[in-house]
């Protein structure tokens, strides 16, 4: 939307050209507080450890991200698969969408048509049945060419309820370290999911330097997914890939791992046991008090009330970035119960204290 002084409009232009009145815009999106509104439908659900967790749910978007390599697009077809069967997928992935939002839209921007086809052949096998799966390969489009005909199909196909983009860097015009373009983009995927109540599920590279998802568009899609997965290279079993639940807005998940059978099939497999692998899916309860006691205090040295935000990026960093935002949450819960940490609420600002430091 182009910039204005609405100071005295009476009309405000959109992007469409059209020109509305800025209080019936509002008005259109003012929250009721009495309203009840539901849950809404999940798409695919994952089964690990016991618990179920509904990850993928309609009007959201979500993201898969790893290293080149990892097996991201082996995860894809595993999801692909078990959301156009209505079933299971890797013994974990379970699709659900409801009866009358059963399409399935898969777009790839970056592999050849053999490769492409290869792809969706892997998730037929896994399936059985496409009837509500539309696969189409975006390459050879420039990337404002490739957002039109995604927009384009989005909206004239019919009972869609889950669509796959693998990957987003391909549809930036700019590049990935655009800031204006990323946002751009992700606020089509928004605007997507709003309006036509779908699940949207992209890709994207992690930096080759460390774990975060790569450029502003990495920063702007993990502000805003529900749901963001890693898929991890095993480092001693270099044949397994781990999937790891970074963030989730509802329940996340255990870390699974997968490898790829004799058949060239994703197929779920025991986690690998290794110092790198157990780090990951350890319980806080069962790392020595003294380690905690290390990260705290460091912690603390620096900054001696941090937030929630603060104290769980720097637990997360204090133990060398093997887990994500949803196990971190663990940590400070087992902190806080252990009596060590006590959550404080200072006027409006919520704070938390050291018990344990002596400085």
């Amino acid at each position: 939307m182009a910039e204005v002084n609405l100071k005295d409009l009476d009309t405000l232009p959109m992007d469409n050209g059209q020109k509305v009145d800025p209080w019936a815009l509002l008005q259109s999106v003012e929250v009721d507080p009495n309203a009840n509104i539901e849950k809404p439908p999940t798409a695919i659900e994952i089964h690990t450890g016991g618990s179920v967790a509904p990850s993928f749910t309609l009007g959201n978007c979500s993201m898969i991200i790893g290293k080149a390599k990892s097996k991201k697009t082996f995860l894809l077809t595993g999801l692909a698969a078990a959301a156009a069967s209505n079933g299971w997928a890797l013994e974990c992935i379970n699709g659900v969408l409801p009866a009358d939002k059963r399409g399935i839209l898969y777009f790839d921007t970056e592999q050849s048509e053999y490769h492409l086809n290869r792809t969706v052949k892997r998730i037929l096998r896994q399936a059985s049945d496409l009837t509500n799966f539309k696969a189409f390969g975006l390459r050879r489009f420039k990337p404002a060419e490739r957002l039109e005909l995604i927009e384009f199909a989005l909206y004239n196909s019919p009972n869609i309820g889950l669509v796959f983009i693998d990957g987003i860097r391909d549809l930036l015009t700019k590049g990935i370290n655009d800031e204006e373009n990323a946002t751009e983009v992700t606020s089509l995927f928004l605007k997507w999911t709003a309006e036509l109540n779908i699940h949207i599920v992209t890709v994207l590279h992690q930096n080759k330097g460390d774990q975060n998802a790569r450029g502003h568009i990495g920063t702007e899609m993990l502000n805003k997914a529900e749901t963001t997965l890693s898929v991890t290279v095993d480092s001693i079993d270099k044949d397994v890939s781990v999937v790891t639940c970074e963030m989730s807005r509802d329940l996340g998940f255990d870390d699974f791992a997968f490898r790829i059978n004799e058949e060239g099939l994703p197929e779920l497999c025991e986690m690998p046991v290794n110092e790198a692998s157990q780090s990951k899916q350890t319980n806080p309860q069962h790392i020595p008090d003294d380690k905690h006691f290390e990260v705290l205090t460091s912690i603390y040295k620096k900054n001696s009330e941090p937030n929630g935000v603060e104290l769980r990026d720097a637990i997360i960093y204090g133990f060398g970035g093997t887990f994500g935002q949803n196990k971190c949450r663990e940590f400070i819960s087992h902190y806080i119960q252990s009596e060590w940490v006590e959550k404080i609420r200072d006027k409006k600002r919520v704070i938390y204290k050291y018990k344990r430091a002596i400085f």
